[in-house]
């Protein structure tokens, strides 16, 4: 395998994964909507594509990773012809924790993810693509996050956080970068196709001690405000209407009281993954 394409290559895991792809030896078509970096080089090459349209013309790679948007794929692989031979996928744990979310807007999102997750394995079993599938849980590092990056960013700015129920309900955030790595271990690895894999960090602790290794990242001391959780989804639902804050839902509250939490012993199994504990970085993250 000598040739792979990369959709979603500049979001926080392709940054990670088009120097690791490269690293291995392998050629990288790399695909965003926005500008390549100037620094490309040889080995890369780079398409400013859109994935809701057509795909532009290009040599079939032999593998295909996407890190972007699951729905956005079905399409771009049913007009790919002749297909490449492995698909490696990232689809995403809210499959399973935003199914009974009160927020309508989520279940539609969540129904949305399953029908690209099913369509993908059919398309891929009627061709004959080896397809693997990610689900990752909270995901931090490479920049652009709305979990951790959004809390650093309020810490720095307020230096106080709001909590909800002690912030006693469990997290499992994992790095962009040991997801990249992921890649790399399954790309060539049969005993993954046909498979998903749930793929949280390296560490289980409390919502509270998330927040904790945020603050110290940021070179503060932890403060914290108690408020109810009717309270805060109330300002929640302000807040959405701010711009750049569209993303905010009360439903996240709810959320917050929950145990968010997978098992990754198959991924240690079948291509020995071994994630980082959780360490947020300073301005990055």
């Amino acid at each position: 395998m000598r040739r792979v394409l990369v959709t979603g290559a500049r979001s926080g895991v392709g940054r990670y994964l088009v120097p690791s792809l490269r690293e291995a030896g392998l050629e990288v078509i790399a695909v965003s909507r926005r500008p390549p970096p100037a620094d490309a080089g040889s080995g890369l090459r780079w398409l400013r594509a859109d994935l809701r349209s057509p795909p532009p013309a290009m040599v079939v790679p032999d593998a295909w990773i996407h890190v972007a948007p699951l729905d956005l794929l079905p399409g771009w692989l049913q007009a790919m012809r002749p297909s490449p031979r492995r698909i490696l996928a990232f689809s995403t744990t809210s499959v399973l924790t935003k199914a009974d979310s009160p927020d309508p807007r989520e279940r539609a999102q969540v129904e949305r993810l399953r029908q690209a997750e099913q369509r993908l394995r059919g398309l891929a079993d009627e061709r004959g693509v080896a397809w693997t599938l990610f689900r990752p849980t909270l995901i931090y590092g490479g920049g652009g996050d709305r979990n951790v990056a959004f809390i650093a960013r309020w810490v720095r700015r307020w230096r106080v956080f709001p909590l909800v129920g002690g912030g006693r309900a469990r997290r499992q955030p994992v790095h962009a970068e040991d997801l990249a790595r992921a890649c790399v271990a399954v790309l060539d690895n049969s005993a993954t196709h046909g498979k998903l894999y749930h793929l949280g960090g390296g560490e289980v602790l409390s919502y509270r001690a998330m927040v904790d290794r945020i603050f110290a990242a940021q070179g503060q001391r932890p403060r914290y405000l108690p408020v109810p959780a009717a309270l805060l989804a109330v300002a929640v639902r302000l807040g959405a209407r701010l711009p750049g804050l569209g993303f905010l839902s009360p439903a996240m509250v709810w959320r917050l009281q929950r145990d968010l939490v997978f098992d990754i012993g198959p991924a240690r199994r079948d291509f020995h993954y071994a994630p980082r504990p959780f360490r947020p970085g300073g301005s990055q993250d």
